[in-house]
């Protein structure tokens, strides 16, 4: 699958917004479509930070596990989900901006094997659409929170 790239500026500054990218224990209260958070370990947030997030895709909840791969503060990380033979890969980076910072976001997904490969040439042409509306939902949420904080 091609990468999904989306990005929104947000006036607030890149401390602020880190803070409500990293502080994923209540990510829940700041995200709609996020409707649980377990975390799996304890401590601050970085390299190898564990959770379960349950959150509502497709009109569905569903609960997927999720772990930081790459941790550099305070502009960028990875979370990567692997789940139904596939790798999941979210990058949330931060770049300054006008007013403010430019809040990020890849998304990518690659199949693990043979069957995967071939159904995700099939569903994933269908779900690119529900995919991008989902981060972008994502994006206005964090932008929503960190501009009132602001």
């Amino acid at each position: 699958m091609k990468p999904i790239l989306l990005s929104i500026d947000v006036q607030a500054s890149q401390a602020t917004v880190w803070t409500a990218i990293t502080k994923i224990e209540d990510c829940h209260l700041r995200l709609p479509s996020v409707k649980n958070i377990e975390m799996l370990t304890e401590g601050g947030v970085g390299l190898g930070t564990r959770w379960r997030e349950t959150r509502v895709m497709f009109g569905k909840e569903t609960t997927e596990t999720l772990e930081i791969e790459a941790f550099n503060p305070p502009s960028e990380y990875t979370a990567v989900i692997k789940s139904c033979a596939c790798e999941y890969r979210a990058t949330l980076r931060l770049k300054p901006h006008v007013n403010g910072t430019r809040l990020e976001q890849e998304f990518n997904a690659r199949p693990l094997g043979l069957m995967a490969k071939i159904m995700a040439v099939i569903m994933m042409p269908l779900m690119i659409g529900s995919i991008r509306k989902m981060i972008q939902g994502d994006l206005d949420a964090i932008k929503r929170h960190c501009e009132a904080k602001s």
